[in-house]
């Protein structure tokens, strides 16, 4: 046999082996799958996805609104008192508001939005930085909410308070 035919015969060899062990069940299907686990995740289900639905999102927009508003105002009425030499704020909610929840936090994001978009730090170390505590308190006025921010001095007496008087939409 000669060294020409023997590569020839180990190459045809290696290639009969090779294809023969490829059965049908070893191909590539594409995008088909080899047990029941689904491609994607179900549908959700009812009512979750009916109660996800936002109706009316007009009154989200003037809920923003009126809490921007009331908070910016608030916050002008702060800034005389407010630090200019960059000692942060350390910003703490009166637990007996008249707002809870959700309301609570409405008060405290964006009180904490209209601060940092004015240039003050805000820090959340406890003992460190100005104390500022702000709370909601039912207006004397119908259907208004008082918005109050105290300034506390290092001894924790009270520097200055400021107060805005607003209306929230479906509050």
């Amino acid at each position: 046999m000669s060294h020409r035919h023997f590569h020839f015969c180990l190459t045809m060899g290696s290639l009969v082996l090779l294809l023969s062990s490829c059965s049908s069940q070893y191909m590539p299907k594409g995008y088909t799958y080899q047990d029941n686990t689904p491609l994607s995740s179900p549908a959700p289900s009812s009512p979750w996805d009916k109660s996800a639905v936002i109706d009316n999102t007009e009154n989200i927009g003037a809920q923003t609104a009126a809490w921007q508003g009331a908070v910016y105002e608030l916050v002008d009425k702060m800034e005389a008192n407010l630090p200019k030499d960059g000692t942060p704020l350390n910003l703490t909610s009166e637990k007996y508001g008249l707002l809870k929840g959700a309301k609570d936090n409405s008060l405290d994001h964006y009180l904490r939005q209209a601060l940092l978009q004015k240039g003050y730090n805000l820090t959340t170390i406890p003992d460190a930085g100005l104390k500022v505590t702000y709370k909601t308190e039912k207006s004397k006025m119908p259907k208004m909410v008082d918005l109050i921010a105290t300034i506390l001095n290092a001894d924790g007496k009270v520097s200055s308070v400021s107060m805005v008087t607003a209306a929230f939409p479906q509050l």
